[in-house]
């Protein structure tokens, strides 16, 4: 078509103004089609005569466009390809947008299937998100919707959408053996909270000593002996971002001191436990659970009296934002009662009680002291302390 019609048909002779009329009529029938002129601006380009509301196809963007109200620019309609660029009512195959779709309204979908939504890396965010924004984030798994929180900045913060706290706890792979592992947070998780307590410290023999009383029950004609309690572990507790986690953290469990294997040496020592990130950060950093030290065997080489049992120290938490000390063990006093300055006592046990625990007598807790009220077998072993644990929650 001509693409240069004024629409004005003036006075002329008959094959004239049959000419001229058709001329009009084909652009109307074509919308006005004709290319986009190269050299000028694009408000100034299109069909020679321009009117406010005029249709025209530009045939070299192959867009449809109509002129605005005051007859100085263009607006674009869609594409001149199939349905404008624009959804079919009966379409099933894909339709592409680039452009942002707005509505004051809702926006309902019918399908009992899913609905889409923007995904992508966390640096692929917008740069100028507004409040309810929704899209899935790659790099954590999980969907998130910016709000205008200020935990991240003055202008908002993108909240991740997850389920419930998830536990994993990790013990000794056997009693009494330190064990080692690795840590994989599972995908969608962003926050750990980490508990790591040492191993508990184990429990002295005592030996027997001094004159067998004579006499029957409640005394049995024994002496009355016992070693002090293993001390308690310690526990280290800190938060990791998933940035400062990293894709996994190794561990080790610190396993209980053992008790000791004769009634003439000192308790085992517990092992310490350790969780050791490997993201980066400031918060990156490695926790322990220092170990409960063992008590000593009570009078494993002298009669004296003074050759009492020293109490297990306790294990402290280290580098975690909050470090519990356990509880040394109880020093055990009640030793060298004969005779009638025991009558009473009979076989009750007197243990001097081990160091308690972030977990109470629990994990890492250390052992109770040996008591011996026998002398006719020479004393007591002492027994071990609580193998330490390891506890991860996930958000």
């Amino acid at each position: 078509m001509s693409n240069s019609s004024d629409y004005v048909i003036s006075n002329q002779a008959g094959s004239g103004f049959r000419n001229e009329l058709n001329q009009v009529l084909g652009d109307i029938k074509s919308l006005n089609s004709g290319p986009a002129q190269s050299g000028v601006t694009p408000a100034n380009q299109g069909p020679t005569n321009k009117s406010a509301h005029m249709l025209w196809a530009d045939t070299t963007n192959n867009l449809l466009k109509v002129r605005n109200g005051s007859n100085n620019d263009w607006i674009t309609l869609g594409s001149l390809g199939t349905n404008m660029g624009m959804a079919s009512l009966s379409a099933s195959n894909v339709q592409n947008f680039t452009a942002t779709i707005q509505t004051a309204g809702e926006i309902i979908s019918n399908a009992d299937t899913k609905t889409k939504i923007a995904e992508g890396v966390e640096n692929s965010r917008p740069l100028t998100p507004t409040v309810g924004d929704l899209r899935v984030n790659r790099d954590t798994k999980l969907a998130e919707v910016f709000t205008n929180s200020t935990r991240d900045s003055a202008v908002g913060s993108w909240l991740s959408l997850y389920s419930g706290a998830k536990i994993d706890i990790f013990h000794c792979t056997s009693p009494g053996t330190t064990s080692t592992g690795t840590f994989i947070p599972e995908d969608g998780r962003t926050l750990f909270l980490v508990i790591c307590t040492g191993g508990g410290g184990g429990a002295g023999g005592v030996k027997v000593h001094g004159t067998t009383p004579s006499g029957g029950a409640p005394d049995y004609g024994g002496n009355y002996w016992g070693s002090s309690g293993g001390g308690g572990a310690g526990t280290a507790i800190r938060i990791y971002t998933r940035e400062e986690l990293g894709a996994s953290a190794s561990y080790t469990i610190g396993g209980r001191g053992a008790g000791s294997s004769s009634p003439y040496v000192n308790g085992g020592r517990g092992d310490t436990s350790v969780f050791t990130p490997t993201g980066t950060g400031a918060g990156a950093i490695a926790i322990e659970g220092r170990f409960g030290g063992q008590s000593t065997a009570a009078y494993a080489t002298t009669n004296s009296s003074t050759m009492t049992s020293r109490p297990g120290w306790h294990g402290d938490g280290h580098m975690g934002m909050i470090n519990c000390h356990g509880e040394k063990g109880e020093f055990q006093t009640l030793n060298n009662y004969t005779g009638a300055t025991a009558s009473g006592f009979g076989l009750v046990a007197m243990n001097a009680s081990g160091g308690s625990t972030f977990w109470g007598k629990g994990p890492g807790a250390g052992a109770n002291g040996t008591w011996s009220n026998d002398s006719t077998t020479g004393g007591g072993s002492g027994t071990h302390g609580q193998d330490g644990i390891l506890v991860v929650l996930s958000w």
